[in-house]
């Protein structure tokens, strides 16, 4: 990959990386690039200049422009960043333009944004004492945003981070997933072509352990969104002093299957969230809790759907399921499908070929099994039969954690009593728990994390509300003829 972007970019420069980490294919293992590994020196160096660009606020309509040109150019430039996305990734094809797509669009969203930034009026005149005086909020950029991000939509989250900051009026300094740093590399190339001047957005690449521990640590960041595993969250939580954060974690999704469900529904939009992209997104459908009177039936169906995933080569046309990111991880999600099938011969799937881990679909379940109650992020869904729909809320209720939840009735009484009972960030009625448009508000509770993602929301957290009160007089009449 030779395109002079190193993975080290401050101040609007690429600079020469005194060690380098090698990024791979996901599916053939070949190297695709080399990338910079940001030192703490390095890191410092970006947020210096990041706090130098945040002195001066880009005015609201400049801010729309670039994000609009950016947009532009990330359409216009797809079949480049395509490519990357699953050499990166190991993602499909399909997955890869709907993220393109998407990414496009929300930038878009967080360009209406930065012209929609707007205080309130207090009223401190209803206050005996102030009867003279008059209030309100702006809102201010916090500064500088510290964003890191995780490797499965190295497109849409980075933009879910970077777009919302660059509304709001923020520098950013990105870490971009160390694995999968190259879409987000172009994308900086990108906002630079857009016009966005030197300094706002700084790219430091590198692990978590040094760079990220770097950037989490320095006081003169103000809000850090992160995204990525529940027990990362907590270090940087516990490290970021007091800067506000915003933590999307981890989850172990379920979708609610009532015996009144549209059971073809249920399976076709099963299928796509337990299994898009290898199964590696935080809302996938890990769990389906179905009640026992539609079990068999569904069991079937999803069956069959299952069966029908083409799986292995993400470049291949028809292909459904590319590799996992790592042989490692596919490895571990193996291991817990093998635990699965011990005591249970009702498991199909889950052969392993390097990284490429066949689509898996376990049935009836032991209790105790780690895909039950963890995050697997791999492609393996579990059915579990339950005897009613309380009894499935409840075993939402009883896990770690509560990002989003699906639930299938036509009951609109049932779906509206799940709804205020289940503890979760999001209840999505006739559609799974993977189920997101960049436009709502996107969040958990419990171990899934602290705030939500959104650029309406997001661009109201990385902005301070700043009070100015005016303490008015009644003006004194004007003398006759002046």
């Amino acid at each position: 990959m030779e395109t002079g972007r190193t993975g080290l970019l401050i101040d609007g420069q690429w600079q020469a990386p005194s060690n380098v980490v090698t990024v791979w294919d996901k599916y053939t293992q070949q190297e695709i690039a080399k990338v910079a590994v940001a030192t703490p020196a390095d890191v410092d160096r970006a947020i210096t200049g990041a706090q130098a660009a945040s002195r001066t606020v880009l005015p609201a309509a400049r801010r729309q422009e670039i994000l609009l040109k950016a947009a532009d150019l990330l359409v216009a430039e797809q079949e480049e960043i395509v490519a990357l996305y699953i050499a990166e990734t190991g993602f499909t094809r399909t997955d890869a333009v709907n993220e393109l797509k998407r990414t496009a669009d929300l930038y878009r969203l967080c360009a209406g944004e930065a012209v929609r930034i707007a205080g309130e009026e207090i009223p401190v005149a209803a206050t005996p004492g102030s009867e003279n005086r008059m209030a309100f909020t702006t809102r201010v950029p916090v500064g500088i945003v510290g964003a890191i991000a995780p490797f499965n939509a190295p497109l849409s989250t980075v933009a879910h981070k970077v777009g919302p900051a660059l509304a709001a009026g923020n520098a950013v300094v990105l870490k971009p997933a160390e694995v999968t740093p190259l879409c987000a590399m172009a994308v900086a190339d990108i906002f630079q072509r857009a016009g966005l001047p030197a300094g706002y957005l700084q790219v430091v690449c590198g692990s978590g352990r040094t760079t990220g521990d770097a950037l989490v640590r320095d006081n003169r960041i103000r809000f850090f969104t992160f995204t990525g595993s529940t027990a990362v969250g907590r270090m940087i939580k516990a490290n970021s002093g007091i800067a506000r954060v915003h933590l999307e974690l981890g989850a172990n999704s379920a979708s609610i299957v009532a015996n009144d469900a549209d059971l073809d529904l249920v399976a076709r939009l099963a299928t796509k969230a337990g299994y898009r992209k290898a199964g590696q997104v935080c809302t996938s459908v890990q769990r389906l809790l179905v009640e026992k009177g539609v079990f068999d039936e569904l069991t079937e169906k999803m069956r069959r759907n299952v069966g029908a995933l083409r799986f292995g080569d993400p470049r291949a046309q028809g292909t459904d399921v590319g590799p996992m990111i790592a042989a490692k991880e596919a490895e571990r999600a193996a291991s817990w499908i093998a635990e699965a099938r011990r005591g249970n011969d009702n498991v199909m799937g889950g052969q392993l070929d390097g990284s490429v881990l066949e689509p898996a679909l376990i049935i009836d379940p032991l209790p105790d099994i780690r895909l039950l109650n963890e995050e697997a992020f791999a492609p393996v869904v579990t059915l579990v039969p339950v005897d009613s729909v309380d009894q499935a809320v409840q075993q939402v209720n009883d896990g770690q954690y509560g990002l989003q939840t699906g639930l299938f009735t036509r009951d609109l009484d049932r779906a509206f009593h799940a709804a205020k009972s289940l503890q979760v960030g999001g209840v999505i009625i006739n559609d799974t728990s993977s189920y997101h448009v960049d436009s709502m508000p996107y969040g958990g509770v419990k171990d899934s994390g602290i705030g939500v993602e959104g650029p309406k929301f997001a661009v109201q957290d990385m902005t301070d509300p700043k009070l100015i009160v005016l303490n008015l007089n009644t003006p004194k009449a004007s003398k006759e003829g002046n």
